[in-house]
């Protein structure tokens, strides 16, 4: 089983209460969860901060909260690497691990700093109809086709409780694919990152009324998107074979695999034609390679232009794949010499290149990494000419590994391959910081817990209100920059400080602004390290005679588990029992670090939009990007589980749906500000007066 399919990956950081011995050391592991019966998997080292840990140790094991003393987690000692195994007839339930270590001589603790959720299956009668679905890649990526793409829905029988909620199991794809509320399984149409294959799904159900009715299943579909060959390319597209002399003997040339894209269904690979003409280039038909064979009597200074026809089961005829590849015949190929690395020390998160010594003399050289450390798979690259390198915002943990590449040439011996090896250290960053916090002033404590915001009280001019920053942990100065994001026209910040003043105009009355301050450490420099905050404020003035006011302003909500907002407090109404309040227009999303695009509903390829077209899906509608049903507590008065979000009409709390701020697979990482519209009479609450009094933040860490 393919941990791919049916497993999300989340980082998890300890919190600084759960550091027993110091404060400056902190380890950050990347959790697993959403895990089915029978099922194993790596949780991969962690990174940290402060001196290099050793002596891990899996101290305690709970589940649901309850200690736990079964198998199925192991440590590995000196690395911190989890392994989970033998989970079959584990109970299902949520374990946390508190792992503890040692560092500078110091022994730390971190409680429940992993997560596992196991899962049991989902019960039997589940069913996907159909369980297959086959689409022609063109109708998928064309976001302007009109053709009509199949969809799944899936089932119970009779016996079964209702699915109360339904989730396409995060994996690499899943992206691509969406479910309804009423479980319908949808293709996502225009995303020109797909590719033509074979995609099978697994499904997160829960079917009862409570997370202990969670269930995986697996494998609940395949959807096949199939497609003529569209693309042929050879990496490298061109090679050298060396002539046969009495001083070389006998020589062979071998390309390496090609990637095609298009359906992998029934491949035949042919050639179409070489130029000049020869028998002696070959290809092979079920993997494309093209080789030389031995006694090819070629001559240096011959070229030879390779076009590649190739077929799958939806194109008969084939595709033909003009001069995808050039052989180069030389007097000699070089064989390989003095191939080493230097070590290098490198920097936490910042790029680093890694050349090849001076001395290294080969031709036709290629390059792969060998058992490269788990921490630093998907963080370090190797290209055609043997540079590894790493980007900026790598999460290589703090740390000594050792790289071993493997370079092949025709002269090499296969049972003898050349092997260098490096040691890559990566230190701290002295640049490295988490956190800059601006407080709040409304009196919320711990402030840390709370989105840095501030309310501008009623009969306040908001030109020149200001506010610097109350904590930071970096210990190197910083520069400020800041980025408008909503209403905040006029702002700026001190670049030493950080200080931020307000304008005279923004934000408006009864409005909020969003800021997102930039801080950077050691800017222009390598080691530049930067972290973004988001500012709120909340300019709190009275419409109509009547004042609402949320404390937090800012609600943070996870969009997978949503919840409810705190209760405002409203002024200036006599009677309460006849006042209501509805979302009515203006929703705006922005993205903060997520993928998702900004804007309102009415704007094509925005999370706003296909969350609204989520919304009508669930009730079997067509979308309406300018309707403020989905999220209105009127409008759903039927099934208040189907809006987004809604006002409670005896609260006046905002109260977020969970599992409905999710798109492409991915939950929502911004803020929407919607506006809000209050009346005495529910006959004319879509045309009563005007606030926009709450942001909600979304982010799966809340």
């Amino acid at each position: 089983m393919s941990w791919g399919l049916i497993l999300l990956f989340v980082t998890t950081a300890c919190k600084k209460t759960e550091v027993v011995d110091s404060a400056d050391f902190t380890l950050y592991y990347t959790g697993m969860t959403d895990i089915g019966p029978s099922m194993t998997g790596i949780i991969s080292s962690p990174s940290f901060i402060g001196g290099t840990p050793s002596d891990f140790k899996i101290v305690r094991i709970t589940l649901d909260d309850v200690a736990y003393s079964g198998g199925g987690f192991e440590i590995d000692p000196e690395k911190g690497e989890i392994s989970v195994r033998e989970t079959a007839g584990m109970p299902v339930g949520l374990y946390k691990l508190t792992i503890s270590c040692s560092a500078n001589g110091i022994q730390h603790e971190f409680a429940d700093i992993v997560e596992v959720n196991m899962m049991k299956p989902v019960p039997d009668g589940i069913a996907v109809v159909p369980n297959k679905l086959t689409v022609d890649y063109g109708d998928v990526i064309d976001a302007t086709s009109e053709v009509e793409l199949p969809t799944a829905q899936v089932t119970t029988d009779g016996d079964h409780v209702s699915i109360r909620k339904y989730e396409i199991a995060q994996s690499d794809f899943s992206k691509y694919f969406d479910i309804s509320s009423t479980g319908l399984i949808s293709i996502v149409r225009g995303d020109n990152t797909l590719v033509p294959g074979k995609y099978v799904l697994s499904l997160k159900l829960t079917t009862g009324a409570s997370g202990e009715d969670e269930g995986i299943f697996e494998n609940a579909i395949e959807i096949n998107i199939t497609s003529k060959p569209l693309a042929l390319t050879y990496a490298p597209a061109s090679g050298k074979i060396e002539e046969e002399t009495a001083l070389s003997g006998k020589t062979t040339y071998t390309s390496t695999v090609p990637v095609l894209k298009g359906s992998p269904d029934d491949l035949v690979y042919t050639l179409k034609s070489v130029t000049p003409a020869t028998d002696k280039i070959k290809i092979d038909p079920q993997t494309g390679v093209i080789s030389v064979a031995q006694d090819h009597g070629l001559v240096a200074g011959e070229e030879f232009q390779v076009s590649v026809n190739v077929k799958n089961i939806y194109s008969a005829e084939g595709v033909d794949f003009e001069n995808v590849f050039l052989l180069q015949v030389v007097e000699f190929i070089e064989p390989i010499q003095g191939f080493a690395y230097p070590n290098v020390q490198a920097i936490q998160a910042v790029p680093f290149d890694n050349d090849l010594n001076p001395g290294f003399k080969g031709d036709e050289v290629r390059f792969e990494f060998v058992d490269l450390p788990a921490a630093l798979q998907g963080n370090i690259s190797i290209d055609l000419q043997g540079k590894i390198s790493a980007e900026r915002g790598n999460t290589i943990p703090i740390g000594s590994y050792t790289v071993r590449v493997k370079a092949t040439n025709p002269k090499s011996e296969e049972a003898n391959p050349t092997i260098a090896s490096f040691t890559l250290t990566v230190s701290a960053n002295p640049n490295f910081f988490t956190f800059v916090r601006y407080g709040n002033n409304l009196g919320l404590t711990p402030a840390e817990n709370y989105a840095n915001q501030f309310r501008i009280a009623a009969g306040t001019s908001t030109a020149g209100f200001s506010s610097g920053v109350a904590e930071t942990d970096a210990t190197v100065s910083l520069v400020y920059e800041i980025s408008q994001v909503h209403q905040a026209g006029g702002a700026s910040i001190n670049s030493t400080t950080g200080e931020i003043t307000l304008g005279g105009s923004n934000p408006k009355t009864s409005q909020c602004a969003i800021i997102m301050v930039t801080a950077t450490a050691g800017k222009g420099t390598p080691s530049e390290y930067s972290v973004k905050t988001p500012i709120f404020f909340h300019n709190s003035e009275p419409v109509n005679s009547v004042l609402v006011e949320y404390s937090p302003f800012v609600f943070q909500v996870n969009p997978n588990s949503g919840g409810h907002s705190a209760n405002p407090v409203i002024t200036g109404v006599s009677d309460m029992s006849n006042f209501f309040m509805d979302y009515r227009r203006t929703f705006n999303y922005y993205n903060f670090f997520g993928t998702h695009m900004d804007g309102q509903p009415s704007v094509e390829g925005s999370l706003m939009r296909q969350l609204f077209k989520n919304y009508a899906d669930s009730k079997g509608t067509n979308p309406n990007y300018g309707s403020k049903d989905a999220l209105s507590y009127y409008s759903n008065t039927g099934n208040l589980s189907l809006p987004l979000a809604y006002v409670d009409p005896n609260t006046y709390s905002v109260v977020v749906n969970p599992n409905r701020w999710i798109a492409d697979g991915e939950p929502a990482n911004g803020t929407m500000i919607g506006q809000i519209t209050f009346s005495s009479d529910l006959t004319t609450i879509n045309n009563g007066s005007q606030i926009f009094p709450i942001v909600l933040w979304f982010d799966t860490k809340f």
